[in-house]
This record gives C-alpha cells, structure tokens and sequence, in this order.
C-alpha cells in the first residue's frame, strides 16, 4: 500500500511505531491517491452557503431581540465604551467594578475590536439604548431592560457595531469546526458540514452571536486554535505552522478565561504529533508557545505582575462581593445545577425566555443518544484494536475522540469550578469555548447506531433539522421581545373604567371574557387596556388584587404588563395597547364575593401606590375597584327545561315567580328565580313595588339579587339566582305588585316586549 510523506518514518530502518494520523494539505485538498470526490468539489460552496445563512439568522435574530437582553449585555458594552473612552486597559478595582462588572472580568479582544469597529461613532451614545430594568432583579419581570422605541441612528450604529463583531466572532467558530473536523476527517466533508451546522444553528449560539457578547468569540477562537494545532501536527517540521496556532491560542487567551482550558488538548496534539523527536519537539513547544506569548503576554504578564495571579480570581471575587458564593458548591449541589447547564446551552434566550420544553427535551434526549453512540464507537475501535484491524480511518477516529473529549473535559471542569465558586454562573453558553468539539462528538455519536452506507445520508439530514430547529425559534423571540401590537381606537372594552393615574399612565377598561365568576378548579380571564399620554420614566409595578370581604388575599399579581414584556419606560404615548391574564384564587370552602382591585406602585416602595387623578388632575384615590367577583364553592346548576315568565333584552330571564297575598297581617313575600342567557357586565338594580288602584307606588323594594350578594355583573349563563322580597305591613290600598330592574343611571331595562316592568300579582287575588 502506497503511503502519504506523512506517513513515512525518517529514521533509518523503517520505525514501525503509528505515524501521526493526519497529512498536511491544503484547505479543500484531494484524497489520498489524488481523487476529488464529490464531497470535496463541494466543500466550498457548502462552506459559504452556511456561512450565508447563518449571518442571516443572526440578523434576524437581532432585528427580534433589543440590544441588551442578552445576559451581561449591558455590561460588556460599557466595557467597549471604557476601552473607547480611557484607551487604556482596565485595572481590576472597585472603580472599574462600578463601571461594569464584565470590566474586572474579561480579557479585551473582543472589546478591543469592538471599539476599533466603532471608532468614529458616537460610542457613548449607545448607552442612550440602554435602560435596565431593576424590577428584573425583584423577580418582576424576565426583561432586563425597556426598549428605547425612539432613538437617533447616532445611538444605534455604535449598538449595532458591536453586534456585528459579535456575528463575526459566531462566524468564525462555525467555519474554524468546519475546517477542524475537515483536518481531523479529511475525505468527510459531510461531516464538517454537519459538526458546523450543528455550531451555527444552536438556537442559543445565534442569540449569542446576535447581542452584545464575548461568547462568540470565545468559541470562534478556540476552533480557529485547534484547528491550527492539527494543522501544524500534520507537519510538523514546519515550525511557523506551530508558532501561528499559538498566535490562535494567544488570541483564545484574550477573549475568555475559560480559553485557557485549550492547554490540555493542545499538550495531547503537541505530544501526539512529536513523541518520536525530542528535539523537534523541544523547537515545536518553543515556537508553540512564543506565538502564544507574542498574542496574549502582555495581558498576563500585566495580572502576574499587578495581582500576582495570570487568572486574577481573588482581585475579582475582592472587587465584586455580591458574585462570590458565600460557601462553595459542593460535588452534589453542581450536579444539581448541570441540567439548567445543559438546557441553558441550547435554548435560553436573555434572562428567563426558554425555548418551549419540548424543545429542550428533544435536545437532553438527543444528547443522551449521542453518548450512547460514542460508547458504541469506541467499543468498535477497541475491538478494531484487538482484531488487529487498525486502519488509518480508525486512528484518525480514535485521535479525534480523544481531542474532543480532553478539550470538552477542560471546558467543563472549567466551568464547573467556576459555578463553584461564583453565583450565576450555571449557564451553558459558557461552554461555547468547546462547541465545535461538543458538535463533533454530537455527529459522531449519532451516526455510530447506522452502518457505514447511511453515514453520509443521515449526516446529510442534520444540517436541515438544526436549520429548522433555528428557524422554529424566531417565534418564541418575537413573542418575548416584541412591543404589544397598538390597538386600533376605539376600543369598547367590557367595563369601561377611564382611571388617569399620576405620571400618565390611563387604564380605559376591562373585558371579563368569560365574566366576573369562577367555578371550583376555574381560572377567570381578565383583559386590561393601557395607554399613556406622555413618556413614562420611572418603572412601576401593577397589582392586581383579589380580596374577600374579610380583606383575605385570594389572588396576587404584582409586576409587569403584559406577561413581563412591558415594562412602563418602554410605553409609547397614544398607543393602546391589551394586556391579559388568567386569575387562579385560592380555592374557598364557601361563596365568597371577592373585589377584584387594580393600581400601581414605584418597584421599590409597594406602599406608595399611584394616585388616581380626577378631571382636574387632583388626587381621588390610589386603586381602581374594577369588579365583583364570586366565588363559587360548588359550581352552580339551572333546570334547562324551564320556560322563562319573562324575557329582558340583555339576555336576563325570570324563570319563576312565587307571590301570594298576604293573609290578615302576614307580609308578602315575593320569591323570583333569575337566569340568563349571556355573561352581564354591569350591576342591576331590581325594584318590586306595590300600586294602589291608580297605578301609585304604595310600597316598594329596590336592591339588588340577593340582598348585594348576587349582584348581576357576576351573572353567567347557566346560573340560577334564587331572590326573596318581603314587604312587611303592606298598605290595604295595594292593588297589584310589579318588578322589573334598572341600571346606574336610574333607566329601567326593557323586556322582549317593550315594556318596562311586569306583574307579577294582583291585589284580588285571594285577599281577604
């Protein structure tokens, strides 16, 4: 069998001991023997296709998230503006700290670039867009800040600037994983493609590559490295190829701490590729690490000699009390914490906006799949072993996996001592400096349950289910992140209510869906509508209040409109805007007549709620009452089958009527049983009168069902209201008795037949 210069031993006698398991060649070279397959002509096109569609998903994903919803957004752009504004590096003190926590935290590369991309721009002005929101850290709201809706492109270019440097950096990693598995698989380019597809459609890499964060770059650094070390391992005698895969290593040592794992795989390359030649591997190390000293020295040069530590944790912890943990997590409690890594690493979207769980489950159980699959590779490659059966293919396999487990475990541990000690930090996009390995081992773990004539069909298809696993997520951004739709006016709500508050802020009414009643394991859906006249500054919180009668808290909302997506800084004045919830009280052994209350406080004093102002803009009160709301303990019944007495045209029916003239000195009692046939709004008044022959009220009963424990506004269809009224004493000269109802503004309400009222007895019947 013909063998690669690569594979040929240089010392005299032939040494049999395995060759490095890979050749030098170019980008797209051709396979051994010089053929180009297929798969090779169309490394390529492949390559700039992906990178295509991802910049376009990035953008899209930007143009749906606000520009500081990312985790530590606004920080790490204040530390873009520091490097703007000081040209100078920052030192890791309480001052710096103050500025931005991120500033005594990261290297600078990424925010170096960033500020030199935006040199010439109005850099300060971009914290025009920032507005953090502070009712997130009260557990108020998911939104860590309010959209900005009207700023100058002055504010916004710098913004945008520093997320396109961001997207470069995510286009970096998913071309470096193309071009590592490709140096790693070299006749596998469906591979490649699939290992960095994998990489590029990660919903949660997108998000990354689309805000205002190092994670992008952390991860394109570290492929680019890696894929420079194999490189340079192909061949080598080139030292240059060494000392330009330490520039790499160099530039992953500037953008994140966690990069600095990359010395465990590299050592494995170094060592793979230079075990037979000390000397070579002497001059390989040197020119290894003078690269990286030449890239990153001055950075840690700088810690050593301000801080005593190259990784200078305890300044940091010093300048940053609240992130240090109190005690460090024990072995269980990080175990306990490694499914919101896992989670967190493909679909979290900000702070608290996940991908929907089925999703996320998918994705643990695909993963556990994968390692199933990687324990069946590499039984195969043992067994390989044992037969006697090695072959190229199964060394470069074996050197694969290994790299990409030894560079994953560094990142982990990394990782894992880093959620030890500090808060916050149990987030899998910090296991992005290892996504082009963790890709891999994703693809190579999968395809091990087929045979090798599926391989490159079944590598085909992961491309596309990640495309569509990306795409399937612009809904779940739009939906957290973008504005409530205005409302077209007028809108007619339910209930209409008009309250001004202070600073503002209107509510114009309520609708009750399915009205102002719950049924024993119901929730009541209640719509509110907003608007404000002016910009709001000050963020305040909403309550909304269901009290007993006894002043018992039975439901209890407090904080943002709208599912927590619009905080009050970011409402634009004149837009009317609907804003939804299902109330679930606790459940009551009895009827209760609960009141349902609305209002707003300043997020950080609940005991100073907004006034309501009057027309002339003085203060009336501090809470709207918006509405009665019963609470049933059992669900009430109705016979179905009854035929009502009476028909009024709002869809209130009086099924029956008991009344009978009094005896002697007995009063007259009056007993209705009410229905209707659709949800009422509003509160009804019931008059029973008593008229003489001359049609003159000689006694009469106004109040409403049930003495008030009824009221109307309550009523659904399938109710039945039992009513009682008893006159006592009644006037001989009473002729007849009449009912009927009339709303807040003292007008009576017409039944079916025009008619105001109906009788319900005569005063010949049965007197004495």
């Amino acid at each position: 069998m013909k063998q690669s210069p690569a594979q040929l031993s240089s010392h005299p006698g032939g040494d049999r001991r395995p060759p490095f398991p890979f050749r030098a060649g170019g980008l797209f070279a051709a396979e051994e023997g010089g053929h180009v397959s297929g798969e090779t002509r169309c490394a390529q096109p492949a390559l700039w296709l992906l990178i295509l569609v991802f910049l376009g998903l990035v953008g899209a994903y930007a143009a749906l998230t606000p520009p500081f919803e990312a985790p530590d957004a606004g920080a790490h752009y204040s530390y873009i503006v520091h490097l703007h504004r000081a040209r100078s590096l920052p030192s890791i003190d309480e001052e710096h700290a103050a500025i931005s926590h991120q500033l005594v935290q990261q290297p600078p590369l990424y925010y170096g670039l960033a500020a030199l991309a935006s040199a010439g721009t109005s850099v300060e002005r971009g914290l025009d867009l920032l507005r953090p929101n502070p009712q997130y850290l009260k557990g108020l709201t998911f939104r860590a800040t309010a959209t900005v809706y009207e700023a100058p492109w002055e504010a916004q270019l710098p913004v945008w600037i520093a997320r396109l440097v961001s997207a470069l950096g995510g286009a970096l990693a998913l071309c470096a994983t193309f071009l590592l598995v490709r140096a790693l698989f070299p006749g596998e380019t469906m591979l490649a493609f699939a290992a960095a597809s994998i990489v590029a459609f990660n919903p949660r890499f997108l998000f990354s590559a689309a805000t205002i964060t190092n994670d992008a770059w952390a991860a394109g650094t570290a492929a680019l490295a890696m894929w420079l070390l194999v490189r340079a391992a192909a061949a080598p005698e080139r030292t240059w190829g060494w000392w330009w895969a330490g520039c790499a290593l160099g530039l992953a040592a500037l953008t994140k701490y966690s990069n600095l794992a990359l010395g465990l795989p590299a050592l494995f390359v170094l060592l793979t590729a230079l075990r037979r030649n000390g000397r070579a591997m002497a001059l390989s190390a040197t020119a290894l690490l003078t690269g990286a000293f030449a890239v990153a020295g001055f950075w840690y040069a700088r810690n050593l000699w301000l801080y005593h530590q190259p990784v200078p944790l305890a300044p940091m912890l010093a300048a940053l009390p609240d992130l240090a943990r109190p005690q460090p997590l024990s072995f269980e409690q990080m175990l306990a914490q490694l499914p919101l890594v896992q989670q967190s690493f493909w679909g979290e979207f900000g702070y608290g906006v996940l991908s929907p769980p089925y999703i996320l489950q998918t994705m643990q159980i695909a993963t556990l799949l994968a390692l199933v699959g990687l324990l069946v590779c590499a039984l195969r490659l043992t067994l390989r072993r044992r037969s006697q059966l090695s072959s190229d293919c199964a060394g470069r396999t074996t050197f694969a996996l290994a790299l990409s487990l030894l560079w994953t475990a560094g990142v982990l541990f990394s990782l894992l001592n880093w959620m030890r000690l500090v808060n916050f930090t149990a987030q899998g996009r910090l296991l992005y400096p290892a996504i082009a390995p963790i890709a891999l081992l994703l693809a190579l773990g999968w395809r091990a349950f087929l045979p090798a004539r599926l391989h490159r069909p079944a590598l085909a298809v992961i491309p596309l289910l990640f495309l569509g696993l990306a795409v399937s997520q612009l809904g779940v951004l739009a939906d957290a992140y973008r504005l409530p739709p205005p409302l077209q006016e007028p809108v007619e709500p339910d209930r209409p209510v008009h309250a001004q508050f202070d600073h503002g802020i209107e509510l114009l009414g309520a609708d009750f869906p399915n009205g102002a009643a719950i049924n024993p394991g119901e929730a009541l859906p209640l719509t509110l509508y907003w608007t404000t006249h002016r910009p709001i500054e000050e963020f305040f919180t909403l309550f909304i209040h269901l009290t007993d009668q006894h002043g018992e808290m039975l439901y209890q909302f407090d904080g943002v409109p709208v599912a927590g997506k619009h905080p009050t800084p970011q409402w634009i004045p004149g837009a009317l805007f609907r804003d939804s919830y299902w109330l679930r009280p606790t459940p009551t052994t009895t009827d209760a007549l609960a009141t349902l209350t609305v209002g707003f406080y300043p997020y950080d004093d609940p005991g100073r709620r907004l006034a309501i102002l009057d027309a002339a803009g003085r203060p009336i009160d501090d809470v709207v009452r918006l509405a009665r709301v019963r609470i049933n303990a059992v669900a009430p019944t109705c016979p179905s089958h009854a035929t009502p007495q009476a028909r009024w045209q709002n869809g209130i029916q009086l099924l029956d009527v008991e009344a009978a003239s009094p005896i002697d000195d007995e009063a007259l009692t009056v007993r209705l049983l009410w229905t209707t046939d659709r949800i009422l709004h509003a509160d009804y008044t019931v008059f029973v009168q008593a008229l003489d022959a001359h049609g003159q009220v000689v006694a009469q009963i106004d109040r409403w069902p049930q003495d008030g424990a009824y009221p109307t506004s309550t009523w659904r269809p399938g109710d039945c209201v039992e009513d009682v009224y008893r006159f006592e004493n009644l006037p001989a000269t009473w002729e007849r008795i009449i009912l009927g109802m009339y709303d807040a503004q003292v007008q009576r309400l017409l039944l079916e037949e025009g008619t105001d009222f109906i009788e319900v007895l005569s005063g010949g019947e049965g007197r004495r």
